[in-house]
């Protein structure tokens, strides 16, 4: 039953984000300048997780030379930052040119691995696209990366609710294979200047 009580607020907490990214101001893309990185962060770490279908995800297998990785770390209790940002990578996708698109690997890494087991993440991701792959796994293992890639996480306890949230930073990262940064996409950014932007990047 709690299962099922999860599976129908997601829906209705996507369908509402939904309307909102499709909703979004359509702009074109403002130059290379908008989506530099912070002086000094030029690079994340390759990873080794669990996808949300429990398989072993290595990202120096799985996305090969001439490919690139759109990354946002995030959580599935998160209430609207990341499934307003997982509506907007689907909408990226669909907006890509499709020899493009299969370029481009979309991945949303949990900042809450305590909560976000293999079957939280099955029933929560597939629901935005079928692209996008959910990693979660051990918390070490996790919280290693999230200090790799410099991600500000941090739980909130709050009374008014009885599980706690996560507190976190809401960028979205393009890297190429290597995991250097082609690009960092912040939330006023809409799916069509990032699709825009990735678009002059992947060859």
């Amino acid at each position: 039953m709690k299962n099922l009580r999860y599976g129908l607020w997601a829906l209705v907490v996507v369908a509402l984000v939904g309307f909102v990214v499709i909703n979004l101001p359509v702009k074109q893309d403002e130059g290379h300048t908008n989506y530099i990185p912070p002086t000094g962060f030029n690079q994340g770490t390759h990873f080794t997780l669990i996808d949300h279908n429990g398989e072993v995800y290595d990202s120096r297998n799985r996305i090969v030379e001439g490919e690139y990785a759109l990354i946002f770390f995030g959580f599935t209790h998160c209430p609207v930052i990341c499934p307003t940002e997982l509506q907007k990578f689907a909408a990226v996708m669909d907006l890509l040119p499709p020899e493009k698109a299969e370029k481009v690997h979309p991945i949303f890494i949990t900042i809450d691995p305590e909560r976000d087991t293999v079957e939280t993440m099955q029933e929560y991701v597939p629901m935005f696209h079928e692209k996008i792959v959910g990693l979660t796994g051990d918390v070490e293992k996790v919280h290693q990366i999230l200090d790799a890639w410099k991600v500000f996480y941090t739980k909130v306890d709050d009374p008014q609710f009885t599980e706690y949230t996560m507190d976190h930073s809401t960028y979205a990262y393009l890297t190429d294979h290597d995991m250097n940064f082609m690009a960092l996409f912040r939330m006023k950014n809409t799916a069509n200047e990032i699709a825009s932007h990735i678009t002059t990047i992947v060859q």
